[in-house]
């Protein structure tokens, strides 16, 4: 479930094509690009981590203190300094993932609201800078909001917080990417404005192969990351299912709305793709 939490806005690219220069040629790039960054560095870090401390030590440790392994890892091998620059990169990680990841939040809400299926105001711009100020401010709330009540609820910052959020976002996240892969066979099929074989079929297909089997492990070990609970793990994924029943409830609600929003993603998508 990490492994694929650690690949999870590599598709964030596209949200930014707007602001590109030559979009149909960086965004592809860049997106392949990320792929292979992300999957060398994971790789190699963690086969470094599993050398240094052994096979069977590394489980061990892992389990102990999973907080602070990484910098344990490195005061051992190149002393107390390098585990001082350890916390600090940690640090500012965090800080540009938690970015990252409110302005693609902030730009899906600006989206939603410039289609309507959210309130007009979330699509608003700045004035003066031009930014998705409203969305953004929504966004901020959203997180605050659960951060208090994880602070309130005396959850552990990184057992529980993390690791549950993680996990229900990474089957949420999986399951998106495999509805957009059958997404992309059904709009060429029906279509036609596309027939090269890889792009339209062949990808798309192994896509739905690879998602739909990790989905399924995925969903099978979730309560694992919850304290073994099997009633945690079953309401995690109860509440995905009723977010993406909301979705169709909302798009025979506001048929208007979900044409805009199908209107403008097949704008954006067809010369991407």
């Amino acid at each position: 479930m990490f492994a694929i939490a650690g690949f999870i806005g590599f598709e964030a690219t596209a949200i930014f094509r707007d602001e590109a220069r030559d979009p149909d040629r960086t965004i592809p790039r860049a997106t392949y690009a990320a792929l292979a960054i992300i999957g060398v560095f994971y790789t190699v870090s963690a086969w470094a981590v599993v050398s240094a401390w052994g096979d069977s030590a590394v489980v061990a440790e892992a389990a102990a203190d999973p907080g602070n392994m990484l910098v344990v890892t490195a005061q051992n091998y190149l002393g107390t300094a390098a585990g001082d620059v350890m916390q600090v990169l940690f640090i500012t990680s965090l800080f540009a993932a938690v970015l990252s990841f409110h302005n693609v939040l902030s730009r899906y809400f600006f989206s939603l609201g410039n289609t309507g299926v959210v309130p007009a105001s979330f699509g608003r711009s700045h004035p003066t800078h031009s930014s998705p100020h409203v969305a953004s401010l929504v966004t901020t709330v959203v997180g605050a909001v659960l951060m208090a009540a994880s602070a309130i609820a005396g959850l552990d910052p990184v057992l529980e917080v993390f690791t549950w959020l993680a996990g229900i976002a990474s089957v949420g996240i999986v399951g998106l990417m495999l509805l957009a892969c059958v997404a992309v066979l059904v709009f060429f099929r029906r279509t036609g404005v596309d027939r090269r074989p890889w792009q339209t079929v062949v990808a798309p297909a192994l896509g739905v192969l690879g998602l739909t089997a990790i989905l399924v492990l995925l969903v099978q070990n979730l309560p694992l990351l919850m304290g073994g609970s099997t009633a945690l793990g079953v309401g995690a994924g109860v509440l995905l299912l009723v977010a993406l029943a909301a979705g169709f409830v909302l798009a025979k609600a506001r048929p208007s709305a979900a044409r805009d929003l199908v209107r403008a993603t097949r704008a954006d998508a067809a010369p991407q793709i």
